[in-house]
């Protein structure tokens, strides 16, 4: 029977393996993001279901980076763009149409780049997302599983898969499914696609803050509104691109 310490023992492999193999292009693209900061661009996320996490890790959180903003998909139906009866629909995700809708829901300036994130890169609207960001000529981050997405099936009309768009691709080393712990012929647990996202999210936010202390910057670091004086800190870093995430 699996125990939490199997899980311990298990996560911290697949950590260590993010550690030892991404720590360059981590940093390479912690300079891409910091001088998109620095130009007064937002960095856009985007990832469908459980990738969607990467983004709620840097979108607006206390100690996370001010800089950013995320589209997210039920915002179509929070904005009546689509009902929820075609929310719902199991293709509703390979619609050609939704990434046109959401781009013009939200305010993408010029001076922006993009962190796509999933695992293995070949959804419809993830690849039209990219494909749309490329056209617009803005800089591509994607964070996905490199085995895994080079063994899917594209399930766009193209046949591309998402790293193929990048500019930099970060590996989360996850095998898809993303689950560790075998309990027997058929069944396997926890899953580590959210736990090395996640941490290389943070990771990110480290490098950052560093790339932009280096060069003699602030870094707009979001205060906890459990810290006495959050509201005006935040209010103050926050106001230039609040008018910035909606259209």
């Amino acid at each position: 029977m699996a125990t939490y310490h199997d899980l311990f023992r298990v996560g911290k492999q697949y950590l260590q393996k993010v550690a030892d193999t991404q720590q360059g292009v981590i940093k390479e693209a912690a300079k891409m993001m910091g001088n998109c900061m620095l130009d007064d661009g937002l960095i856009q996320l985007f990832g469908l279901e459980h990738n969607h996490a990467f983004t709620m890790e840097l979108f607006y959180r206390a100690g996370g980076l001010m800089p950013y903003h995320g589209f997210n998909v039920r915002d179509l139906v929070l904005r009546s763009k689509v009902s929820i009866d075609e929310f719902n629909d199991p293709n509703f995700l390979n619609r050609s149409d939704i990434i046109d809708v959401m781009w013009e829901m939200y305010n993408v300036n010029d001076k922006d780049m993009f962190i796509l994130t999933s695992d293995l890169g070949n959804e419809g609207c993830v690849i039209d997302m990219a494909i749309k960001v490329k056209e617009k000529g803005h800089k591509l981050i994607v964070v996905t599983s490199i085995e895994a997405a080079k063994k899917a099936e594209s399930k766009h009309l193209s046949g591309k898969k998402l790293y193929e768009f990048a500019d930099l691709i970060i590996d989360n080393q996850v095998n898809v499914p993303d689950l560790a712990i075998k309990l027997d012929d058929k069944t396997m647990i926890n899953q580590m696609a959210t736990l090395t996202g996640n941490t290389i999210a943070q990771m990110l936010t480290a490098e950052i803050y560093r790339y932009l202390v280096d060069k003699g910057h602030e870094a707009p670091v979001l205060l906890s509104a459990n810290v006495k004086g959050a509201d005006v800190h935040n209010k103050e870093i926050s106001d230039k691109y609040l008018g910035r995430w909606n259209a």
